[in-house]
This record gives C-alpha cells, structure tokens and sequence, in this order.
C-alpha cells in the first residue's frame, strides 16, 4: 500500500467519523432516548478505536 492510499482512507476515516458526529447531534438534539443515544455512542466509539487500530497496522506495512 502507498503512502497515497493510506492517506485516502485516513481522508475516507474522518469523513465516516464527521458524518457520525454529526448524526450523534441530531439524535441528541431531536430524540434524546438513553437507549438510542447510548447505541450512536457506541458506535462513535467502535469507529474511532477500529479505524486508529486499522490505520495503525496497514501504516506499519507501508512500501
């Protein structure tokens, strides 16, 4: 994988992550049951830590 390609899908990341945060203010603002907000928080979360661990090990494998 080239340096290029693990920008894009750094790139390809913070989008998926953006568009999460923002879906997480509108559950907030519109519907603020405990159990859907505790869901979208969840998921933040899984995409954060899968992503940094993911971008991490193809980053190490770098031609």
């Amino acid at each position: 994988m080239s340096k290029e390609q693990l920008k894009g899908l750094f790139l390809l990341w913070v989008m998926v992550i953006f568009v999460e945060l923002i879906w997480l203010l509108n559950v907030v603002a519109n519907n603020p049951q405990a159990e859907f907000v505790a869901f979208v928080v969840t998921l933040v979360a899984a995409t954060l830590t899968v992503g940094a661990v993911g971008l991490k090990l193809v980053g190490k494998f770098i031609n």
